[in-house]
């Protein structure tokens, strides 16, 4: 059942870090007002780093790490295709110190249950992996679906769904299989929000009983967004309502 009482996470995403002392002080500064809002959580939604090879990227991800770990309370980082371009999805996570942590995840937070999914793959079904893919190419794999099919069904609490790449629209940075993934929306129809990043626009749809935001890029100086959580999620900040 949802909650009468409220709670806040806060949201990031397209960080694109590059170690500069503008990107330093810009994501410094967002993690303090974070703290100042007291977010209960930060969910950060790919593209954390724009690296020239793997050491310097790794070293990127350390920077982040070490920065967003000056929040408050706990971050959720998920990885975007930037990420991945001379990465692993193993290092990635490895880098931020969550050795071993999976690719696609769920978590808790005030009676709402968060599902993180992973749209970095090829429509092969071949994972991202060091610069293997062609961004505009990304797709949820039928396992990942079932997956998804089954985290819903099994769950009397309502959803949050949070993906790198757009699941609202056909576009050149939606998944291919948008439909299939709104479809499995649709049939649990417990899916209260959607948070997405990735083309770096801050946006609204409704669709069905779900709503889509999608959150705009850090790196081009968008404060973090709050997604207030109560009876309803509520978020605060720039969003425009598209049909």
């Amino acid at each position: 059942m949802k909650t009468t009482e409220s709670h806040k996470i806060g949201l990031l995403s397209d960080l694109h870090y590059n170690g500069s002392g503008s990107a330093r002080a810009r994501l410094c500064k967002a993690v303090e007002a974070l703290n100042a809002q007291a977010a209960e959580g930060l969910l950060v939604l790919g593209d954390l780093v724009d690296g020239t090879d793997a050491e310097q990227s790794m070293a990127l991800l350390n920077e982040v790490a070490e920065l967003c770990g000056r929040f408050a309370g706990p971050v959720y980082y998920l990885h975007g295709n930037h990420d991945l371009e001379y990465l692993s999805k193993a290092e990635f996570y490895r880098a931020l110190g969550r050795e071993g942590a999976a690719s696609r995840f769920i978590f808790t937070c005030a009676g709402y249950r968060f599902i993180v999914l992973d749209a970095c793959f090829s429509p092969d079904g071949q994972a991202y992996e060091r610069g293997n893919f062609v961004w505009k190419h990304c797709f949820i794999p039928p396992e990942e679906l079932e997956w998804l099919a089954e985290q819903l069904a099994m769950s009397a609490l309502p959803a949050v769904l949070a993906v790198h790449q757009r699941i609202d629209g056909s576009c050149t940075h939606a998944v291919q299989n948008d439909e299939a993934v709104r479809a499995v929306i649709s049939k649990a129809g417990n899916v209260t929000a959607v948070f997405q990043g990735h083309n770096h626009l801050s946006d609204r749809r409704e669709i069905g009983q779900t709503t889509y935001y999608a959150v705009a890029a850090h790196v081009d100086g968008a404060s973090p967004i709050m997604a207030e959580l109560g009876d309803s999620v509520t978020v605060f900040g720039a969003t425009d309502s598209r049909g």
